[in-house]
């Protein structure tokens, strides 16, 4: 069976169920077809004498103005196609958002006539699922967002939830116009891990899962982000995800963390961070043979302090002596309290002789520091303290910290308020 191309075409446009219609530029004549009058709930006779006026009387005010400059814009020749959406007034009183298409039959300015044809296609059921998924991606606290990267290294971001201007300050239209801006908001220090992960990502296709600092409004937040990628045809990945604000998450952990690691009374780290920054420190010089130091620190005739002027003045000596060893050493020094009235210092890239007078200007510090008592009885206390370098021969850690042990017992030996340096690791 043969059909004519015009049979084929209508039962094409049926099978659609799209309107069509045609506007004669030049005389302003214009023809709907059956269907473009029945999806807004009319007949043709119904819309009769059908003019261009007609589909104006239809269409929404706010509408009208943006379809005039899609049409200018097309017939101008500044875009290559007349495409815009339209809410159009439904018989029963509803808007039905209308998807117009349209092409210009006869470019030829000088023809007698020009036709621009298309047609017209109800998308509401598409605009309100487009609406209630914006509003669902409103109502989750964070910011859903779908991200491509091009094989070539070109980015952008295809959906962004309007929640991307609470998050990092930047608003989800200027992340589809610029979208740098959204990675320009992350920390300085983590803006290589957030590439890194998005470079395994899209390398292994497993879950992007991230957490990172952001600033805004100069102050740094933690967000974390979680994704699953997938891979397109012409080779580019994109992302569907969502990120969420862990900002509260991340401070509760920072305190817990820091109560784990501190010593409550004098706020130095406490024996337990000092090992696992010990270990830390071992394997590092031990791979790029670099030196480092340990300081051991005991007051002298502790248990006399709290038996004579009480656990309060006995607290008060402690604090004065954390605080002494902070402000004498580097921030890049690791400063415990392991005991009672033990301290040690963990110094890295120090050398034996480096470490030796850092123990001897907190032995004198200490030497010229003077207390009160409850009662305002002034008494002094003293420091002993031993010293060593990390050294080959040491068998690891707990051989370093017992032979710290041992030099500053050494100390109270030989008459207390002195330094002893171990001879190991000696220049």
């Amino acid at each position: 069976m043969h059909l004519s191309a015009e049979t084929r075409l209508n039962a094409i446009l049926d099978g659609t169920g799209a309107g069509t219609w045609e506007y004669n530029l030049d005389t302003g004549e214009i023809i709907f077809n059956e269907r473009w009058a029945s999806m807004l709930g009319y007949t043709l006779e119904e819309l009769e004498p059908l003019s261009f006026e007609t589909w104006e009387r239809l269409s929404h005010p706010s509408d009208v103005e943006s379809a005039h400059e899609a049409l200018n814009a097309y017939l101008n020749r500044e875009a290559t196609k007349f495409e815009c959406v339209v809410r159009m007034l439904h018989k029963d009183g509803d808007w039905r958002y209308i998807h117009t298409r349209g092409t210009l039959f006869n470019n030829d300015q000088t023809a007698e006539s020009r036709w621009l044809m298309g047609t017209h296609l109800d998308v509401t059921e598409e605009k309100v699922s487009q609406h209630q998924l914006q509003q669902l991606a409103e109502s989750l606290p964070g910011v859903i967002y779908t991200f491509t990267l091009n094989k070539d290294g070109s980015f952008h971001f295809p959906y962004m939830s309007r929640k991307a201007k609470d998050f990092y300050g930047v608003t989800a239209a200027e992340t589809q116009s610029n979208p740098e801006r959204m990675f320009e908001t992350i920390h300085p220090e983590d803006v290589a891990k957030v590439h890194e992960t998005i470079e395994l990502s899209r390398k292994t296709l497993s879950e992007w899962v991230c957490e990172y600092r952001i600033i805004k409004d100069g102050q740094p937040r933690w967000l974390r982000g979680v994704s699953q990628p997938e891979r397109n045809p012409d080779g580019s990945t994109t992302w569907h995800g969502v990120i969420t604000d862990i900002d509260d998450q991340k401070r509760l952990e920072f305190q817990l963390e820091a109560l784990t690691i501190t010593d409550e009374l004098t706020g130095l780290y406490n024996r337990r961070y000092l090992l696992r920054k010990l270990e830390e420190l071992a394997d590092q010089s031990a791979r790029y043979n670099h030196p480092f130091s340990l300081l051991s620190l005991d007051i002298d005739f502790f248990k006399s302090v709290n038996d004579s002027w009480g656990h309060l003045t006995g607290d008060k000596v402690l604090r004065t002596v954390a605080n002494l060893i902070e402000t004498r050493t580097r921030k890049t020094d690791i400063v415990a309290r392991t005991g009672g009235e033990e301290f040690i210092v963990l110094m890295p890239h120090t050398t034996l002789g480096d470490a030796r007078q850092v123990a001897e200007s907190l032995r004198i510090g200490m030497e010229t520091e003077s207390f009160l008592s409850e009662d305002d009885t002034p008494f002094n206390v003293t420091l002993s303290a031993g010293v060593v370098c990390w050294d080959q021969s040491i068998n690891g850690v707990r051989d370093l910290l017992s032979t710290c042990d041992q030099l500053l017992y050494q100390a109270k030996r030989a008459g207390r308020n002195q330094v002893v340096v171990s001879e190991i690791g000696a220049e």
